[in-house]
Order: C-alpha cells, then structure tokens, then sequence
C-alpha cells in the first residue's frame, strides 16, 4: 500500500493523522480535525453532497492530503457469522458469497464483503468467519465524493478494526470491549484477537454528560442508558454457551473519553470498573522517547484516524 494518512469521516467531524517514519520510528507528521455542521453527515448518509465536497476540498488542500485510508461508518455496515469449510481464503470468500443473501438484506453482485476467521479461543475448534458487508453502491459514491475533494482512497476499513489497531498490541491474543463515544451516539464493538465479533449504537453520546459540571450523574436517564447497556452487552457475551474467552478489557475512546470513562468506573458496577483510557500511540511510537503534537485528551478523538494511518 503506498504511503497514506488516516482519514476518519464521522457525523461529528473529519481527522487525518499521517505518519513519518525515522531512524528512530515512526512521528506524527500531520494532523487535523474539522468539526462539520450539525447535520451534514447523519448515521454515514452526506445530508448536503455539494458542502461536503466543498468542505473536504479545504481541509485536502490546506493539509496537503492526497492518499488516505478511509473509515467506513458502522451503521452502513452489517455484520454476520458463519462456519466455512476451510481456512483456504480462496475457499471461504466463496462459500461467503454463496451465502449473503441468506444474512445481509444484499445479493452479491450488490455487496463487498470483508472476512476475518474468528479466533479459536471464541469458537472453540469450529471454523468459523466474522463478516462485514458494506453496499457496492455506498462504497462507489463514496468514492466519486472522495475524489471530487481531491482525496484518492487507498483502502477502506471498518471502525471498530482501526481502534485496534491503533490501542492494542499486535498480535493480541485478549478480547476487548470497545466503548466508541462521539457527541450524540456510543458505539459498543467486541473485538477478539483483532476479529469484529459485535457491533451495537446507542442514542448515548458525550452531549449527555452534563453540562453544569461536565460530568454525568449517575442518575440520570442517560447515565443510565450507556451503563445499562454496556452492561447488558457484556452479560451477553460472557453468557453464551459457544463463547470460549471472556472480555479481559473495557476500552474507552472518542468524544470526552476521559470523562465518560470515568462514569463507567463510578457508576457502572464491578465489570466496568476496571474500563481503561488507551494508549492510542500503542503501535506508533514510544511516548516516552517521542511526545506527540497531540495532547493525551484529544488523542482518543484521533484513535480512528490512528490506527488508518498505520
């Protein structure tokens, strides 16, 4: 893959990371953030296609983007699982395409699909693979739109999977409960050895927490919305008969990480008090020989566009 940044589009806003590789790593060569009106983007549907180009083309030009790695929103996503026969890819990209129209509401002609086999340590000795399937004609507009604000997309990638990439170690071994907050929703993702598992929005985001103080109440009706339903997530997982592996850790990032992580600590009961803010730097450098031109606050509104760039 030629050398690219990380291009995070949200409904909240658009951040880039690129890095630059030295003889001592890899270092933050650029990176911005523009906040985008209310509205504009809704759920990864471009309300107003003319302002959105017109937006993009700025932020292209005045930090010099050309090549990106692009997120791709969950909502536009379905996610499925499904035995295969072997773990030829070959094989199993096959005996996926044969089965899509039995899971996602989508022929094949009309899909592109990304697969991972799942870790063992989750389906115990099956075969199994964990699905994504994005719409052809999503993707192909999304890439006219790309290009006509001077954007070439190199590659797509699914939100969940460039969180890890950035906060975990490669290779890890351990499942997460990724808890991805941004101003008007939350985003819970099981992750295990790298692999989707599960995906889940809640009309939750960091607009809730309270504004007098900046806290949330653990009282409140949204409060309780988030807590209850991560825990609701993590009962179902740690409770199915098939799952081989629990969730070891619970991963904050996104919009007021700090903060709502804070809340989970408090207020959220034993399984999510041992939640944790990440290194979002984890696969890029050492902060302790390198400090980045990113404050650690704001970091994890850049996990997303972090992990892209790598």
């Amino acid at each position: 893959m030629r050398p690219h940044a990380g291009l995070d589009i949200s409904d909240d806003a658009i951040r880039c990371i690129e890095y630059h590789r030295t003889y001592h790593g890899l270092t933050i060569s650029k990176h911005a953030v523009q906040v985008l009106p209310d509205g504009l983007i809704k759920g990864g549907d471009i309300k107003d296609e003319k302002e959105f180009v017109s937006i993009l083309n700025k932020f292209a030009e005045k930090n010099s983007l050309l090549y990106a790695k692009v997120s791709l929103p969950e909502e536009k996503a379905y996610l499925f699982q499904t035995d295969v026969p072997s773990a030829n890819f070959g094989s199993i990209a096959q005996n996926i395409e044969f089965k899509l129209d039995q899971n996602v509401p989508l022929s094949a002609q009309d899909a592109l699909f990304q697969f991972d086999l799942m870790p063992k340590a989750v389906t115990g000795n099956s075969l199994r693979a964990s699905v994504s399937v994005i719409p052809r004609t999503y993707v192909e507009h999304y890439i006219t739109l790309l290009r006509a604000g001077n954007i070439s997309p190199v590659a797509f990638e699914v939100v969940p999977k460039s969180i890890v990439a950035a906060c975990t170690p490669f290779h890890s071994t351990i499942t997460y409960l990724v808890v991805h907050v941004m101003k008007s929703k939350t985003g819970l993702y099981i992750v295990s050895e790298g692999v989707v598992c599960f995906t889940s929005t809640i009309s939750w985001g960091s607009n809730d927490l309270d504004t007098t103080n900046g806290t949330a109440n653990k009282n409140s009706q949204g409060s309780n919305l988030l807590t209850n339903e991560i825990n609701r997530v993590y009962s179902y997982w740690s409770t199915r008969a098939d799952i081989h592996t629990g969730i070891s850790e619970i991963m904050v990032v996104g919009s007021r990480a700090e903060e709502c992580e804070a809340l989970l600590k408090n207020y959220g009961g034993e399984a999510l008090s041992h939640s944790v803010l990440p290194n979002v730097w984890h696969n890029a450098f050492d902060v302790n020989a390198y400090i980045p031109p990113i404050t650690k606050t704001d970091s994890f509104e850049y996990a997303i566009a972090a992990g892209l760039a790598l």
